[in-house]
C-alpha cells in the first residue's frame, strides 16, 4: 500500500476539467479564426478542392496546436497526456458536428485527421508545459 500517494481533491479535478475545457474552446476559436483568414485568402484566388482540404486540415492542427499548449501550459506536467486529450476532445466534437450538420461519414481522411489532431496537440502540451509561465505553479 502507497502510504505517500497523493489525493487528488474534488477541487483539482474540478479545476483541471475547467482549463481543459477553456483550452478546447480556445483551440477552436484559433481554428475558426484561421479559417477565417484562409477563406479570404481563397476568395483572392482560384484554388482547386485538393488546396481547400489541406488548408482546412492545416487550421484544425493549429487550432489543436494552441489548444493543448494552453491546456497543458497551466499546470506545467503531463504534457502529453493533456495535449493527445484536447486533441482527442477536439476530434470528436469535429466528427459530431460533421455528421450531424454535413451527413459525412467516417472514411480515410477521418484516420488521418485523428492522427494529426492527437500529434499536434501532444506536441502543443509539451511545449506548453516545458515553457516558461508567468503563472503560479500549484
Amino acid at each position: 500500500m502507497l502510504t505517500n500517494s497523493r489525493r487528488r481533491s474534488s477541487s483539482t479535478v474540478k479545476k483541471d476539467i475547467f482549463f481543459v475545457f477553456v483550452a478546447i474552446l480556445a483551440g477552436f476559436l484559433i481554428t475558426m479564426l484561421v479559417l477565417l483568414f484562409f477563406s479570404f485568402i481563397l476568395t483572392k484566388i482560384d484554388a482547386p478542392d485538393k488546396i481547400v482540404k489541406l488548408l482546412s486540415t492545416v487550421a484544425l492542427g493549429v487550432g489543436t496546436y494552441f489548444g493543448g499548449y494552453i491546456c497543458s501550459r497551466r499546470k506545467h506536467n503531463r504534457g502529453i497526456y493533456r495535449g493527445a486529450l484536447c486533441g482527442f476532445i477536439m476530434f470528436c466534437a469535429i466528427v459530431v458536428a460533421g455528421a450531424i450538420f454535413a451527413n459525412t461519414v467516417l472514411s480515410f481522411s477521418v484516420t488521418s485527421k485523428f492522427i494529426l489532431t492527437l500529434v499536434c496537440g501532444a506536441i502543443g502540451g509539451i511545449v506548453g508545459a516545458n515553457s516558461n509561465s508567468r503563472f503560479k505553479r500549484y
